[in-house]
């Protein structure tokens, strides 16, 4: 999955500090955003979130029913 800039900045957009289920995300991004971003297909949309996770934008976590819940990555400490 390609990370684009509008990728990028559309689901950074969408994450808060507060754990939201993917489908959440998914809907407060709404059709229009996914469509422009290319995330239509819901597995498209979670691979972009793998991505931003990857680089240390975004924390998932397992959540007890077994979704994942995403936030924004808390932010690093300067070496």
């Amino acid at each position: 999955m390609s990370l684009t800039p509008p990728r990028r900045a559309a689901l950074l957009g969408a994450l808060t500090d507060e754990p939201t289920s993917t489908s959440e995300l998914y809907d407060r991004l709404g059709y229009r955003q996914l469509l422009r971003t290319g995330l239509i297909g819901y597995h498209d949309f979670r691979a972009a979130l793998e991505a931003l996770a990857k680089e240390g934008l975004a924390d998932g976590e397992p959540a007890n029913d077994g979704s994942t819940l995403w936030r924004r990555a808390a932010p690093r400490e300067p070496a």
